[in-house]
């Protein structure tokens, strides 16, 4: 499990110079490239301005991804931070993230999915959520797809 450290450099790493609607497909193609074979295997949804702007479900996954999913982005619209970041910050007492915060377990999940999409800047303005492969695997895939993107962003 990575630490707290290690997951904020991640999020400070994975910051955009900019993200819209004109991104959406790059992003997803960036997706495809890096998850490969696994892209049948995960459901992805992408949030912009807590708009649904984009999902995916892969061939091999069922509504539990959707529930997954769902979980996953409502951590990132509370908290902007990853779920892996909850995680690892309630890491030797997972259920006080929920009694603190009067959260559910319906509704809330704090696994490794959710991922914030942040403007240098400006702040946390959507999420990217994977559901479908271990938890890190998620968040890495999201991980790896926004700084993949990034580099697209700020080479053009």
């Amino acid at each position: 499990m990575r630490s707290l450290t290690e997951i904020i450099a991640q999020e400070q790493a994975a910051q955009l110079p900019h993200f819209g609607l004109a991104d959406i497909d790059t992003l997803v193609a960036d997706l495809k490239t890096i998850g490969q074979a696994n892209f049948n295997r995960v459901c992805i949804l992408i949030k912009l301005n807590q708009r649904e702007v984009f999902f995916h479900a892969g061939t091999q996954t069922t509504n539990e991804n959707n529930l997954w999913i769902r979980k996953k982005a409502n951590v990132v619209a509370t908290f902007d931070h990853s779920s892996l970041f909850e995680k690892a910050k309630y890491r030797d007492d997972p259920e006080s993230f929920y009694q603190k915060g009067g959260l559910s377990h319906q509704d809330y999940a704090i696994v490794g999915g959710g991922f914030p999409i942040g403007i240098t800047g400006t702040g946390i303005i959507g999420s990217l959520v994977v559901s479908g492969l271990t938890d890190e695997e998620d968040h890495d895939l999201a991980y790896q797809a926004l700084t993949m993107l990034k580099d697209q962003l700020t080479s053009a």
